[in-house]
């Protein structure tokens, strides 16, 4: 399904999606405190925000999925993708850079429902709606990126976990599914070319494998010393944070290799990205990176809580909490800059 404005859904529908105009160069600013995730790749940074949004008579859910040229600055916010729903609480979009088109893959998978799939954007730049399946226990999304020419997600549901398939960037919308092993769900599962990481719900083992249309090749699993609660796969390496009692470790699983190494630990839930040959983890408002698998070490302090982080493997991107004031009120903003530098 595709369109410019498209997907018309109502309640227990999934979404609504449509094209927002262009904003000004310079620093990303979001309103509120939202769930929010980003990537660079391709010359782009890509984010989604996601919280809840409310009417005079009911409360809904609302993503916004943006880009902006990244090069030596943030270039001028673009073409956004917004997704909104009263199905139910989102668990938030988690979006990938692709390079490819306008540049980025998104999931928005909710508490009760699947959610979408959507790979943004043709050369007409319309969104391409790749899956929304509004059936009661439907695979839910739970990681997308791009692999080669072809769009792909994990998802999972109580029946097992499924691979899709689909080649939008050649202009084929014909999708692929098949069968995977394990059950797993949103942040749990991840793609990059070449690669497929997964890790069950309430897992301690992380799954690499090859993806095709046919389903994932030389399967391997790796321990992880604790519950994943989080998996992203670059094509060298995946990176899965840990959870151990109260303690939390960020480990860096070679892909050729399936070697592995502890590259951060500490207390709470730790933000984490990757590009490039880089780890960046956010912990409160201090940031740590890793280069080539080695020990975290602090790279800057940001100004606000940490709500997502980015890398191209050389630079940071940080989306800060901060409260600004403006008259007698003093209102949430998440704003996007580049931090600093990977250490």
């Amino acid at each position: 399904m595709r369109g410019r404005t498209a997907l018309g859904l109502g309640a227990t529908g999934v979404a609504a999606l449509a094209l927002a105009g262009p904003a000004l160069a310079g620093n990303i600013v979001l309103g509120g405190w939202g769930r929010v995730t980003a990537d660079i790749g391709g010359g782009a940074l890509v984010w989604s925000d996601t919280q809840a949004a409310k009417t005079a008579t009911f409360t809904y859910w609302r993503t916004d999925t943006g880009r902006a040229p990244f090069g030596r600055a943030i270039g001028a916010a673009s073409e956004p993708v917004l997704i909104r729903t009263s199905a139910g609480i989102s668990n938030g979009a988690r979006v990938r850079a692709t390079g490819t088109g306008l540049g980025y893959v998104t999931i928005a998978p909710g508490a009760t429902y699947a959610g979408p799939v959507i790979w943004c954007c043709d050369v007409a730049r319309t969104e391409v709606v790749l899956s929304s399946d509004g059936r009661d226990g439907a695979p839910t999304p739970a990681g997308a990126g791009l692999d080669g020419d072809r769009v792909r997600w994990i998802a999972g549901s109580a029946a097992g976990a499924v691979l899709g398939s689909a080649s939008p960037v050649e202009g084929d919308l014909r999708s692929t599914s098949v069968a995977i092993p394990g059950n797993t769900g949103p942040g749990l599962a991840s793609i990059a070319t070449g690669v497929a990481a997964w890790a069950r719900r309430g897992g301690t083992s992380l799954t690499l494998g090859v993806p095709a249309d046919t389903g994932v090749s030389g399967l391997r699993e790796v321990p992880q010393g604790g519950t994943v609660t989080s998996v992203f796969a670059t094509p060298a390496f995946v990176v899965t944070v840990v959870k151990k009692g109260s303690r939390a470790s960020v480990v860096r699983t070679d892909v050729a290799s399936a070697t592995q190494r502890v590259v951060w630990t500490g207390a709470g839930a730790p933000v984490v990205a990757a590009g490039g040959n880089a780890i960046v983890i956010g912990a409160g408002v201090r940031v740590f990176s890793s280069a080539g698998g080695a020990k975290a070490r602090k790279a800057v302090t940001a100004k606000g809580i940490v709500a997502a982080l980015a890398t191209d493997g050389t630079r940071i991107v940080a989306f800060e909490r901060v409260t600004v004031t403006k008259g007698r009120k003093t209102v949430r903003r998440t704003i996007g800059r580049i931090i600093g530098s990977v250490r």
